[in-house]
């Protein structure tokens, strides 16, 4: 179970923040979890100076949002470049990839984590 996000909490920033969510706004909440605990696990692994553990040095939670979304994106043809097939053909339709594998972190977790990162440990000051 995640413990940087509930669903709950996951559920209401989709449907306050996120335009684009079609692919998590029809998972059932059994996928939504399970989502969100992987996208967890990826990131707590990417950014290995946080700790899910440690209340003072956890990830944004928005992030895992984001990271859970990115993921629930992912179609087949993405899952099979990253298996390093080049080319997969139906019915005369075409799909062609570098076949290599892609971001796995979503841009947008990134910006986050960069944006808490920035203002980490610091005073920030408005001038007006």
């Amino acid at each position: 179970m995640a413990e940087t996000v509930t669903l709950e909490q996951a559920k209401q920033y989709f449907n306050e923040y996120v335009l684009h969510s079609n692919a998590w706004d029809e998972a059932d909440d059994k996928r939504k979890q399970k989502s969100l605990n992987n996208a967890e696990r990826v990131l707590y692994r990417y950014y290995s100076e946080y700790d899910e553990q440690d209340a003072n040095n956890m990830l944004p939670w928005e992030a895992v949002c984001e990271q859970a979304l990115w993921m629930l994106r992912m179609n087949d043809a993405i899952l099979q470049a990253e298996q390093g097939v080049m080319q997969v053909s139906a019915d005369g339709v075409s799909v062609l990839t570098k076949g290599n594998a892609t971001n796995r972190i979503a841009p947008e977790a990134k910006r986050i984590v960069a944006d808490a990162k920035d203002t980490m440990g610091r005073v920030v000051w408005t001038v007006i």
